[in-house]
Formats: C-alpha cells, structure tokens, sequence
C-alpha cells in the first residue's frame, strides 16, 4: 500500500480507544469465511490488566496505527517477568497484531513495541512474537500454504498471508514453527491405535483411565495444574501457569467441555497424565459475530450439534512415565468416544516443529502436518 496520507502511532489511552483496538479485526476480516470472530467480551478480558490473572506477572502498552484519523494497525508490547524469570534472558514480546497490507505502518507498529519493550524491560535485548499475550494462549501467526486453509480450530491463530512479509520488512525473522496436526478420525486409524493401546494396556496391568469428574471439578483441576506444569517445564519458550491462571482458564473452558475427552491416567492410583481435547466451537463462533447478543446465544445452542471436528490441546505425561505408551491409550479413549458421536476429524495442536518424540507417532493412525503458525524475532 502507498498512502501519502500522514501516519501516527499512538497508546491506547481511552475507553474510546480500546473499543476501537479491538474492533479493529471485526474490520480486517470482514467477509472472511476462515475468521473466526472471538467474543469481542473475551479479547477484552484478555487485555484487561485487573481480570486477567496472566497481567499479575506481565506488563503491556498498546498502541494504534491512524492514518487520517482511521485506525490502520494495532500491537501490544508485553514483558513478562515470569519468562525471563524462568529462561533467564531478557526477550519481550509483541502480540494481538492486526494491521492493513501497509509496511509502512507494521514497521512503525512494531517499532513503538521494540521501544516499549525496552522501556518495560530494562536490557530487553529481543522482541518476539506474536504472541496473545502469551506461548499459553493462541500464538504464532499461521504460515500460508499453497491450499486454502480453511476454518481454524478452536484458539488457533488465523490472518492474512501478507503478516510474515511485514514482520519480515520490519527486520524479523523466524524463530521457531509450531505445528498443527490433522487425524481423521475414523474406523481405520482407530483399528490402528487399539492395538497399540491393547499392547501398552498388556505391559501396564496398572493403567486406568477415567473421564473428569465434574462434581469433583476443582479436585480433578488441581492434577491438571500439577501434571500440565510437570509435563511441560522443559519445553522450548514453556512458562508454567500459575494456579490463578489455571484457573482462569478453566472457567473460561468449562462451559463448552466434553468430559470424554477430558481424560486422566493412573497407575497404582497416583496421576500420572491427561489429555484435554475440546469439541472445535470455532464452527459455531463463525455463525456468531463476535457478540452473544442478539442472537448468537440462539446459534450457539442450535449450531453446537453440527460440530464434527475436535482439538487436542493439551496431552501431558510426568517425565517418569513418558515412552511407556500411555499417549497412545489417551488417543484411543478419546477416538473411541469421537467415534460414537460421529466425528471426522481431529486436529493436534500445537506442537513444535521439532519435537519428532511427539510428532512421529502420531503418523501411525493417519496424522499429517498440515498447518505451520511462526514465532518471529528480531535482536535490539
């Protein structure tokens, strides 16, 4: 884009301007059928310091682009001292990216961030992203692909092809591809999966696997917080959640949760696993608009019955028990109950690109990498 329209970078300062922040993308993807439009309620959550558990450890300023008094761009600058805590580096972040195919205002965007970093940030010496606001949360910025990507599944990232030529023009490069995962879910790769669950069950005589207990919900959380920090602490970019944090997000989850695929192992009684997978709302929030008023609570209701498709979020194994195949018996129990209910398919995500102990197994029953969402970064 060549507009010799002035251009101004500003903070978001106001009510007025926070409305229009989040607005922004309702414009961006208008008329986008592969955009699901979140709850405009739920961004604001996201970005609000005073309810959002993740900010009692964080700091953000946002900004927005204006050419003419017309919103054009907008980026967040975070600092997360939990981060830089645990990896003992000095890297911040940018996140919540929106912008029109205009380098000039990506790069002044993203420049106002690197200053803000540093400012948040004494010695912030790396800018990485996006991230929203947080590798716990929908991140990366999705790789175009020869095909059409479709509709993403549930908090994953979706934008325009055009994002990595301006993160590129602004001076960033790749960091790090995480990967998504398609499955289908259907009688030949369950044939495949029951055997191996049957042989892991033979050598496991101990193994159970139970379903979350909705009446002991807060019981059953408390091993999630446990076992989804143990499972990942060693993880390239992993912060653990904080119990708060956890929290906050199973509330947000828990009214659209399936228990089937909410499943715990144990072995002699003690957790040792879970596999979280959620049926893909974003086939409902697509019809919705961003607004459950005035009638998206309607097409939640009516189009939450037609949703075939479901997302693996999360499967974390304690690090004693890893490569004994109690993966594989989670994937089953879960492909079993996506069976009944007639699902098509499943999407594992995310992953990093490299971790092939993940990644390679999940070939045996009919698992592709299909998606690539990028993680950008450029030294100050």
């Amino acid at each position: 884009m060549n507009d010799s329209t002035p251009l101004r970078v500003d903070p978001v300062s106001s009510s007025s301007d926070l409305k229009e922040f989040v607005g922004l993308a309702y414009r961006i993807y208008a008329g986008d059928p592969n955009w699901p439009p979140p709850l405009r309620s739920d961004v604001r959550w996201m970005l609000d310091e005073a309810k959002n558990p993740f900010w009692k450890h964080a700091k953000r300023r946002l900004f927005l682009a204006r050419r003419g008094g017309k919103v054009v761009g907008r980026i967040a600058a975070i600092a997360d001292a939990e981060h830089n805590r645990v990896h003992a580096d000095k890297t911040g972040f940018f996140g919540f990216f929106e912008c029109e195919n205009d380098p000039e205002a990506a790069r002044a965007l993203l420049g106002r961030a690197e200053a803000a970093a540093r400012e948040l940030l004494p010695g912030c010496d790396k800018l990485r992203g996006p991230a929203n606001p947080s590798l716990n949360d929908e991140v990366g910025a999705l790789v175009p692909a020869e095909s059409d990507p479709g509709l993403p599944f549930l908090m994953m990232t979706y934008n325009p092809a055009y994002y990595l030529d301006l993160f590129a023009d602004a001076g960033f490069v790749k960091e790090k591809d995480l990967v998504a995962i398609l499955a289908p879910v259907d009688d030949r790769s369950f044939k495949r999966l029951a055997r191996i669950a049957e042989g892991v069950r033979r050598r496991e005589p101990k193994l159970v696997v139970r379903p979350i207990r909705m009446n002991k919900f807060d019981e059953d959380l408390a091993i999630v917080k446990t076992i989804y920090n143990g499972a990942w602490e060693k993880n390239w970019g992993f912060v653990p959640m904080t119990s708060e944090e956890i929290d906050a997000m199973a509330k947000k989850l828990k009214p659209i949760l399936y228990p089937p695929y909410i499943l715990f192992a144990e072995i002699d009684g003690k957790p040792v696993a879970f596999h979280l997978a959620l049926p893909d709302f974003n086939q409902v929030l697509v019809k919705m608009g961003g607004s459950l008023f005035p009638f998206g609570w309607l097409k939640f209701f009516t189009e939450k019955k037609k949703i075939d498709r479901c997302r693996t979020m999360a499967l974390g194994v304690l690090p004693e028990y890893r490569k004994r195949g109690i993966d594989a018996v989670l994937y089953y129990e879960a492909m079993k109950e996506g069976i009944r209910i007639g699902q098509k398919w499943a999407e594992f995500s995310w992953m990093l690109e490299d971790n092939l102990d993940i990644l390679k197994p999940l070939e045996i029953f009919g698992g592709r990498i299909y998606r690539r969402y990028r993680l950008v970064a450029k030294h100050l």
